[in-house]
């Protein structure tokens, strides 16, 4: 009989033993193990019944502001989500930054040194790389991913930015970048890292050297409107001035409103340009309005932005989900065989899927069938841009294809 190249379980449960052995029916020794859980389990109980069912495994993931998964057929809160992953041909190597919200730069560079320290050498994925590279046309060289780095930082800390500079600055911008910042079930107190154990205040890299085809994808629900405005005066994540004027002032105008609501921000979010080629929007949505006129974003906003005021409607939010994920199996080298899909979702469009009445699993299964998909919404996304510019963004999905066939097909 001829030897799996992947198997994946899933299972989901508001009991972490029951998800796992769910999960684990499907595989026998998995090489990694994804968790997404709810803050309002305790994180070393999750931890621990998870370890004890997967043995060896690398376990990675965090605490969520909802964790989502197709095995289970209606969205279940306060819950464990459980992806087992096994395959010859896929390695990991898990590293831990310590101190991102004090030293965000030197964290990034701590997590992704210890992520290929601690990634050891598969004979199965040199060989096939080797075959692959005297057999394909070069372009189809060009399109694989051997190595590709998720990435989960603490969600409270708001320094991802930073983090990912550090990250960048060791291994470059040519490795796929995929993740999701931990929630904590908007209590916004503290959240957690599962990385081979429990964490908080770190950011976490899981470094994948893979003979599988995998690729990242990236995509927001929103589309531009006419109406915007320069940033004129910025400090990280506050903009000051809005096309020289006070911030606040501007931004009332921009939206016509007399008051300025959390509500009316995650509903109205603002859109900035990706400086590469293709110039796709990215999402900087505001998180609070200060008493100084200046207004605070989950994300930097650099002076000489230009924000615009970005809209959405159901048919635009579905079709661009569905491009982000056509996207991701594009660029894992259109792979036939779908076997596994990861999500990271910010909890601001999972709102906004609520409101419209959508349904993110609905749509992988129309686009590549019955595949075992997981997933959290987060505080925050990373990823890469059609153009390849790596960056966090808001409302926004981020997503990894793991295909079912090896680079070699």
């Amino acid at each position: 009989m001829a030897r799996e190249i992947l198997t994946v379980g899933v299972g989901q449960s508001k009991d972490p033993k029951e998800a796992v052995r769910t999960a684990m029916q499907k595989t026998k020794n998995p090489t990694l193990t994804v968790v997404f859980a709810s803050s309002n389990l305790d994180p070393n109980e999750v931890y621990n019944s998870i370890k004890e069912e997967v043995g060896n495994s690398h376990i990675i993931g965090g605490t969520t502001a909802g964790e989502f998964s197709s095995a289970v057929d209606k969205p279940m809160a306060d819950s464990v989500a459980v992806m087992t992953i096994e395959s010859p041909y896929l390695k990991a190597g898990i590293g831990v930054g310590n101190n991102l919200a004090e030293n965000p730069f030197e964290c990034g560079k701590e997590a992704v040194d210890k992520a290929y320290t601690s990634l050891k050498n598969n004979p199965t994925v040199s060989a096939l790389i080797s075959v692959t590279f005297m057999n394909k046309h070069s372009l189809d060289i060009l399109k694989m991913n051997p190595f590709l780095n998720v990435v989960i930082p603490d969600g409270m800390t708001g320094q991802e930015e930073n983090f990912l500079r550090g990250i960048i600055s060791e291994v470059g911008s040519r490795v796929p970048i995929v993740g999701g910042s931990t929630g904590d079930d908007l209590k916004f107190e503290k959240t957690y890292q599962f990385a081979d154990g429990v964490y908080s205040n770190t950011g976490v890299v899981a470094t994948l050297s893979s003979a599988l085809k995998v690729g990242v994808g990236y995509g927001h629900p929103y589309f531009p409107t006419k109406k915007g405005a320069a940033i004129t005066k910025s400090e990280g994540r506050t903009v000051y001035e809005l096309d020289n004027r006070p911030a606040v002032d501007v931004m009332k105008e921009l939206l016509e409103v007399d008051e300025l609501t959390p509500e009316l921000f995650a509903q109205k979010p603002m859109g900035v340009k990706s400086p590469d080629i293709f110039g796709e929007y990215t999402i900087k949505s505001v998180m609070c309005a200060n008493d100084d006129g200046s207004i605070t974003f989950y994300a930097e906003a650099s002076e000489g932005n230009y924000l615009v005021v970005m809209d959405t409607n159901k048919d635009y939010a579905i079709e661009s989900f569905k491009n982000a994920l056509k996207n991701a199996i594009i660029n894992a080298g259109a792979p036939k065989k779908i076997g596994a899909i990861i999500v990271f979702n910010c909890i601001l469009r999972h709102l906004l899927k609520e409101r419209l009445d959508i349904n993110d699993i609905d749509i992988i299964k129309d686009i590549v069938g019955d595949v075992p998909v997981i997933g959290f919404n987060t505080y925050g996304e990373q990823g890469n841009t059609l153009g390849c510019s790596i960056g966090h963004y808001n409302q926004t999905s981020t997503i990894l294809v793991i295909g079912n066939e090896a680079i070699s097909q």
